[in-house]
């Protein structure tokens, strides 16, 4: 299902969010696009609906075509957003892949309106509705549904990842919490709330935090993201013994072959170096946090350059890249993301590197 997309992805977000953190981001974009692709957008919703009641489509096939058409909003809706100023601090950027995941199910779920009449195909596109979509209608819908629907947890998996770009780390405390009280808990929603509970205190794992990552580890042997937080947290706070036990494990996990393997090699060096009491200067808090970086990116460029994924996956991919090696390394992640996606994904991927200045020739 599509809810647990929402989940999947959280596990690759990790490397962006930490360039985030440390460098800050700038969005920018057109200023404003016509209202009518907004109001074809919403007629297609209905479209969808109708052809759902009347046998054309599965419940399947409608789930689909609506996550794909909210896609399509959100990245209108990126494409029109005034320039945005760069974030900084420790986590700022945490949940940034969920946040484009679950604000098109918030969309898909919530702006259909099965209460306007029928429309002939000939005549949707002249349909202008009263007010533009955006992520934050959606976000108040999501939420008034929920004072309603408290016990739903897909409404909860929607807005605890927007909690988190949006800064509203308490809120996006409350919000996890309530996701691991009504459903069972796995790692990766565990890892979760540990991240909101870490922003929430500055930027500092609280004692919750570590433990629910521990946990994390304990339930899924084979669970990097909780490992790359407890290995990096042990190595910042010298607790150099356990962070090499840590650094080990991770490194059991891979064939040897995966991208971070090269990262968790340099985080183990840097603490075994520490439990022999070798110095590494005084950037060794920033050396350490540099690995958990790169492991996190160089883990989903492996997975996309494996599986695949979105424009957006593959956009932010590009982005890190480029923060952390340089414009010739991007480039290289660009051409891959062309020849993996077609039509407007694969022309979303393309103007969004250009406006960073990478040209491919593709």
């Amino acid at each position: 299902m599509l809810w647990i997309f929402v989940i999947g992805l959280a596990l690759v977000c990790i490397g962006v969010l930490w360039v985030g953190m440390r460098r800050g981001q700038k969005v920018t974009g057109d200023a404003v696009a016509p209202d009518a692709a907004l109001a074809f957008f919403r007629t297609q919703l209905e479209g969808i609906d109708r052809d759902v009641e009347s046998g054309r489509m599965s419940p399947e096939e409608a789930d689909a075509a609506r996550a794909e058409l909210a896609r399509e909003v959100i990245r209108h809706e990126k494409e029109t957003a005034a320039v945005r100023p760069g974030r900084s601090g420790r986590l700022v950027l945490m949940g940034t892949l969920p946040v484009v995941a679950a604000a098109s199910i918030g969309l898909y779920a919530l702006i259909g309106r099965a209460d306007l009449p029928a429309q002939p195909l000939s005549e949707r596109e002249t349909f202008v509705p009263d007010a533009q979509i955006s992520i934050e209608d959606a976000v108040a819908r999501v939420e008034a549904q929920m004072v309603e629907t408290p016990n739903d947890v897909r409404g909860w998996l929607v807005l605890a990842p927007i909690y988190m770009e949006q800064q509203r780390f308490d809120e996006a405390v409350a919000a996890w919490r309530r996701v691991l009280e009504l459903e069972e808990p796995t790692p990766d929603r565990q890892t979760s709330l540990a991240e909101a509970l870490a922003m929430a205190n500055g930027g500092e794992p609280t004692e919750e935090a570590t433990a629910l990552l521990f946990e994390a580890a304990e339930a899924d042997p084979t669970h990097v993201r909780s490992r790359f937080y407890l290995a990096g947290q042990m190595t910042q706070a010298e607790d150099y013994e356990e962070a090499v036990a840590m650094w080990q494990e991770l490194l059991a996990i891979g064939t040897g072959e995966e991208a971070w393997i090269p990262t968790a090699r340099q985080g183990l060096v840097a603490a075994q170096a520490g439990l022999q009491g070798t110095t590494l200067g005084d950037s060794e808090p920033d050396a350490t946090m540099d690995v958990m970086i790169r492991g996190m990116v160089d883990g989903m460029a492996a997975r996309l350059y494996q599986d695949g994924g979105s424009a957006d996956e593959w956009m932010q991919l590009v982005r890190s890249r480029q923060q952390l090696d340089g414009d010739a390394a991007a480039l290289e992640d660009v051409e891959r993301g062309l020849a993996a996606l077609e039509g407007q994904d694969r022309l979303a991927l393309q103007t969004y590197a250009q406006d960073l200045g990478l040209n491919s020739e593709q």
